[in-house]
Order: C-alpha cells, then structure tokens, then sequence
C-alpha cells in the first residue's frame, strides 16, 4: 500500500519522521520535518505503521545532498540516520527530542554540546564480511551494504580496509554465510588511538584455521606501519554476537596506548572505551566542574576507569567498580603508571557490591555509566537508601535514562539538578545525556 504526498511533521525517538494519516501516526526513516514524500506501508499497527519513502516531493529544511553512496541504496546502510539533515538541524533534533522526553523539566535542561567532529570521528568499528567484501549491515537486517568511503570512521580505516581485502581474497579467505555455516571471516575490527599513532587489526572467524596469515599479516603492516597489533578472534558459535571467548595473537600486542585528559591507558581491544574521544572530552571537563578536592567518588560501571581516572586529580579518592576483572587489571595498571594514587578498584557486580562499598568508602558522590540498559531496579533502591549526596548519570539511552531518572525522583530523596546532551554519534538520532541529581 502507497500512501501519496506525506508531510513529516515531527522527529520521534529512533530517529524516524513522523507523518499522519487517517488518525494514524506512520513512521518514516530517512525523513526530515517538513518533507513531503509518498511512502508504502511495509508494517502496519492497531494505532500506527511504518513505511519506506518511494518518492520525496519536496525536502524539508536542512536537507543536504547524501555524501556516501551506502545512504541511498535500498536496502540502505544502517550506520546513519540522518546523513540527509546538515549538522546544525542534527542537533537541533537531538535538543528537540531531550527537550520533549523530559518536558517536565525544561529550566534543567542546558544547551546541546556539539561533536568536535562531524564525520570521521569512530575510533574503533567492527564490518560484517561478506561475498561482496565489508560493509555495515542494512537496517533490521543481515544484509551487509558495501561502501566506498565511510564518513563516521576515519578515512584510514577504509584504507586499511581495501588493502586487507586485496589480501584476503589473494589468500582464498573465504567469507563466513550464517544462512549456510560455510566460510570462515565473519568481521574485520579496527581500532585507532586519538593521534592515530596506533592502530589494533582484528579478524572474527569462525574457526582458528586462517590460511596464509603470516602473510596477510606481512603485507598490511608493512603497508600501515602504525599497526601495532593483529588479533584473530574465534567465534565458532551460531550468534548474533560478533566476539567469542577464543583468541590468537598473530602480530605485536592486543592492546593499544591512548590518552585521555592527559592520562595513558592501556586499551584491549575488548575494552569499552567511548566512540568518540573528542566528545568524552567535553564530557569529562563539564564533570570535573560538577567537583571539589574533598570529594570522595564511587564511579560504578567503572570499565577501565576512564572517567573515575581522569577525575582523580580533582578529587579526594576514587573508587571504581566493574563486573570484567581484566578490564579492573587495566584500570590498576592505569592509575600505576601514571602514578594515581587515591584511586582503587574491584570486579564485581556493582548491584552485589554497593551496599558495602557504600559504607567502607563513604562516597559523597557516585558516577553511574552504565550500560544501554540501564541501572537494576535493585541497585537504583539501595542508591536511594544511602546518604550520597550528588549522583551524576551518564547514559546513551534516553528512554532508559527517563525511567531510571523517575525512579530517583519519586522517591522524594533527590531532585533534578540539571540535563546536559553531547553528540557522541553525529549522523545518527543517537546521544550521551548527563543528568545530574542532588540529595534534597
């Protein structure tokens, strides 16, 4: 079913335009507010539908012609949402949608915080490998879109990436199939330090056999000399999820060497580390002003420590808690080498391990950045229960951000103190959000 001459009157979470028609709302990827597009119905709902745009009539302000030929393509790559939109109109979205999502608390909210770098700004990227070469899958879908030029990761990496596919394919590496379970490559990782001194190469497999490897190790490191290390990553199970637990270093070293805020970590190439080094930037210096010389920091989902480390001089003691004990050893090693000495960790489950950190500590303030899904309900009552004064709430989900932030402020314990938005993922709807609670 095509329905003719939509207008997109609004933005929705996801990222989708949003047109009405026949007291339905039809949410419409690839829009902008003001487009006119006929669109056909490809899932429809009691109260709703979703469609693909067949024909765009008239575009909408801040539309831009597309610069990556993987945008248009239909299926289109997955990697964006809004590469159509110019930069400013992307954050004038993302303000649009905090401001709606926490309309309740308009007087907290501050001015959105643009990327340093619009394009080019992913430090690290994992490609499906597919019988046509690497690529970014197609949106709810397996469908790997190839690309030329990729405008979110550095253009090193595509670099790197031609010349490791001429290697591949001279070596008879075969793509991996999930339909047939044939072929071996499933995803090529890449992995680059904020001065692009060093740069990590992984190759998932689905078995540990990977032929002429010393060769294809030979000919793109010598080709890219800032490659200091080739992991081969084993992941022989039927999944969705990219790394297994089997790996084998084929050159150099499994970890690289970056800084951040003048600190140098130790960064395994499992580690979580933020996307976008420009942008956690900023977010750290908006923290550190959030703190004083007596504070004593409980930073939970702590990973590496990148956040707790980097604060550490500005406060009394850091305590970091994660549930990966290698990323708690990377942590160590961190504050040890760059002589941190009010900082300490331990592995473990952050809702098993607060209650009694919480009283030997004696944090005043707690730094929670966890993962997409939030905080346990579990954890956010214990929160409530202890005399933390300040809370600072990092998330890159908003909607989980919104229910854990009700779950605070209902209990009449704190209050909101302020919301401040980054753009970590420029051309996607994605953000990191800050929000800030004070014990009332």
């Amino acid at each position: 079913m095509i329905v003719k001459e939509l207008r997109i009157e609004k933005i929705a979470m996801g990222g989708m335009g949003i047109a009405f028609h026949d007291s339905r709302a039809i949410f419409i990827p690839q829009t902008l507010i003001g487009d006119v597009v006929s669109a056909e119905i490809t899932h429809m709902k009691k109260d709703h539908a979703f469609a693909r745009v067949v024909q765009y009539h008239s575009r909408g302000e801040g539309y831009i012609a597309d610069l990556c030929d993987a945008f248009d393509k239909s299926p289109g790559c997955g990697g964006c949402d809004w590469l159509m939109a110019s930069y400013p109109k992307q954050l004038e979205y993302k303000d649009m949608l905090i401001r709606e999502l926490f309309k309740d608390h308009q007087e907290k909210i501050l001015d959105f915080e643009p990327s340093p770098l619009e394009t080019g700004y992913r430090n690290k990227v994992f490609m499906p490998y597919g019988k046509e070469g690497y690529g970014i899958f197609a949106r709810y879908s397996h469908e790997i879109i190839t690309h030329q030029r990729c405008l979110n990761q550095p253009e090193l990496f595509d670099f790197i990436l031609d010349e490791l596919q001429k290697l591949l394919k001279k070596a008879g590496v075969e793509s991996y199939d999930e339909v047939s379970l044939k072929g071996n490559l499933r995803h090529i990782g890449l992995r680059v330090n904020h001065d692009f001194s060093e740069i990590l190469l992984i190759l998932v497999t689905k078995s540990a056999r990977l032929p002429f490897s010393k060769t294809i190790v030979a000919g793109i490191t010598k080709r890219f000399p800032q490659i200091v290390g080739i992991v081969q990553n084993i992941n022989r199970e039927r999944t969705n999820v990219i790394l297994g637990q089997e790996d084998r270093l084929l050159f150099g070293r499994d970890f690289l060497q970056d800084e951040l805020q003048g600190i140098r970590f130790r960064l395994n190439y499992r580690s979580f580390w933020q996307i976008n080094s420009g942008t956690m930037r900023k977010i750290l210096n908006f923290m550190a002003l959030e703190i004083d010389k007596g504070d004593r920091i409980l930073d939970a989902f702590c990973g590496i420590g990148a956040i707790g480390l980097s604060l550490a001089q500005s406060a009394d003691a850091i305590f970091g808690i994660e549930e990966l004990p290698a990323a708690i050893e990377d942590a160590r090693f961190t504050a040890k080498e760059n002589s941190i000495d009010n900082a300490s960790f331990e592995a473990g489950l952050f809702e098993t391990l607060f209650e009694r950190v919480n009283r030997e500590f004696t944090p005043n303030i707690l730094i929670l950045d966890p993962p997409r899904g939030g905080v346990k309900r579990e954890a956010l009552n214990a929160i409530i229960k202890s005399q933390i004064e300040k809370i600072m709430y990092l998330s890159c989900s908003l909607p989980n951000l919104k229910r854990d932030m009700d779950i605070l402020l209902e209990s009449g314990n704190y209050e909101l103190t302020k919301i401040k938005g980054f753009d970590m993922f420029p051309n996607t709807w994605h953000t990191e959000t800050l929000a800030i609670f004070q014990r009332k």
